[in-house]
């Protein structure tokens, strides 16, 4: 028997639209203004977000002048895992990747994705998201250090452009 139209919050692609609408203050294009930690050298870049392939994605796409890299660009894919109740992010970072990272709110307004597999030393890292009052983005770079405790290494200021 036929039962009719899914309900929405029986839709999984709704679900999930529903969950990355969450995110919506990351859409758009940022200036980023980074600080590497301990040296203190800047690091300028540009940032995109913008929902894709149905809104059932965030695609962030980001470009930077690295005091130490040739080359400092990424773009990542972020989406929701109702299977796990987290945001899944695939990175792509250059010229590695992809790699998951699994993203949760640790605070009202901060969201910390953490590398799934550690790397081949048994580190791992993460990236936590403060969404600030003026509407800034506050990013904070972490690696867990040979006693497995979280050091800084990259601070971001985002910007509106």
């Amino acid at each position: 028997m036929f039962a009719g139209p899914l309900a929405a919050q029986d839709d999984p692609n709704e679900v999930v639209k529903a969950e990355l609408r969450k995110l919506s203050f990351f859409v758009g294009e940022w200036k980023t203004d980074s600080m590497l930690v301990p040296s203190g050298k800047k690091a300028p870049g540009d940032l995109s977000y913008q929902y894709v392939l149905g809104d059932t994605y965030l695609l962030l796409r980001f470009v930077g002048s690295h005091p130490e890299k040739p080359v400092w660009e990424a773009c990542k894919m972020i989406t929701w895992d109702a299977s796990i109740g987290a945001f899944v992010a695939y990175a792509f970072p250059t010229p590695e990747g992809p790699v998951r990272y699994i993203g949760r709110w640790t605070a009202d307004d901060t969201i910390t994705y953490t590398r799934e597999e550690p790397y081949p030393d048994g580190s791992l890292d993460r990236i936590n998201y403060t969404l600030k009052p003026d509407g800034t983005i506050f990013q904070l770079n972490e690696s867990t250090d040979a006693d497995g405790n979280w050091q800084p290494r990259l601070r971001t200021q985002y910007t509106r452009k």
